[in-house]
């Protein structure tokens, strides 16, 4: 394929819809991490599971028997490695303009092209909300695959010189939806429907942030359940998952409506306690371990009686988010070591 050379024109229209997706340099960062993280490794992957998922598509089998199926896949791939690349420039502009001219004139239906990036789109973006190895920064990392999935989704139009606007704002509101279900994944635990860790450790720098500025009192609470591993060994794993299901629930019912509850990891959970001095946080802490203690969990026509562990500790003058849950967390094991079943305070 020769590269296309777009116009003076079509490059001012172009930097003018890179500045109104908000793009900037940061993101250019953050694309580079994304291609170096996950993309350069997981490209081929990556497209292989969309047009798997194309494979009944009449039109997508005429191009393959017409031998074009190759060339369009390696052309998806390179577009994913370079995904973002020098995304402000006229090389980016026109690299993109000469994979999506192709498809067109490989008589690929707009549709089915539209239909092939929103299934990449949304594979990018749940394959970031699932990966540990790149960031913690999860939500930075999928915004930015966002727009510069909405900067490349308006290439597909100027490749293919749309006329039908309307088109294009459906695909783009169905890919809007679907993303913000991706999303929403991505600050939930999946199996709790508590926080996510990484929206967890979001939120809590956020609220030190806060509370160091406003000189408020902030406290935490690190809650680890007792004897996790033998209700797995006893009962298996998927009595297990229960059984931290109605956890949750029990600490949600045991907070204040504004207390923010995640799921920290295993059967380990954190509880946010903004503008809370040590006292009431103790209280708290209290009122925990006594709710999910009150009486067994049944489960499987099972009666499982299970007991927490909880260490409290309140934010420092200029404390890192780190020393907080570390902190929360040695007094969490002193309440194992002393017995379990308890709130240790930390001092």
């Amino acid at each position: 394929m020769h590269d296309i050379a777009p116009t003076d024109s079509d490059t001012v229209r172009f930097l003018q819809v890179v500045r109104a997706a908000g793009l900037n340099a940061e993101h250019g960062r953050l694309a580079c991490q994304l291609r170096s993280g996950l993309l350069n490794e997981h490209a081929e992957a990556l497209v292989d599971n969309c047009l798997a998922a194309l494979a009944d598509d009449q039109d997508f089998l005429s191009i393959e028997q017409a031998d074009r199926g190759h060339t369009l896949r390696q052309g998806w791939i390179d577009l994913l490695r370079s995904f973002g690349q020098d995304f402000d420039s006229p090389g980016y502009l026109a690299r993109r303009l000469t994979f999506f001219v192709a498809c067109a004139r490989a008589d690929m239906p707009l549709n089915l092209l539209l239909l092939q990036h929103s299934l990449l789109q949304c594979n990018v973006v749940e394959c970031i909300a699932v990966s540990g190895g790149i960031t913690s920064d999860v939500h930075k990392l999928t915004d930015c695959a966002l727009r510069i999935g909405a900067l490349d989704l308006y290439l597909v139009a100027e490749g293919y010189r749309l006329p039908e606007i309307d088109t294009l704002q459906k695909s783009l509101q169905a890919l809007r939806g679907e993303v913000s279900h991706l999303r929403r994944r991505a600050s939930v635990d999946q199996l709790t429907g508590l926080v996510s860790y990484s929206k967890l450790v979001e939120i809590l720098a956020q609220q030190i942030d806060r509370a160091q500025a406003r000189k408020q009192p902030l406290s935490i609470i690190m809650a680890d359940l007792d004897f996790f591993k033998s209700i797995n060994d006893t009962h298996g794993h998927l009595v297990g998952d229960l059984v931290l299901r109605h956890t949750a629930e029990r600490i949600q019912a045991a907070v204040r409506d504004f207390d923010i509850v995640g799921r920290f990891g295993g059967e380990e959970f954190t509880v946010i306690l903004k503008n809370t001095d040590i006292e009431m946080a103790g209280i708290i802490g209290e009122r925990i371990r006594a709710e999910i203690a009150v009486g067994p969990i049944h489960v499987k026509a099972l009666n499982i009686n299970i007991t927490i562990s909880l260490g409290v500790a309140m934010l420092r003058q200029g404390e890192t988010m780190e020393a907080l849950l570390e902190r929360a967390d040695a007094a969490m094991y002193q309440a194992k070591r002393a017995g379990r079943n308890r709130v240790v305070i930390a001092t």
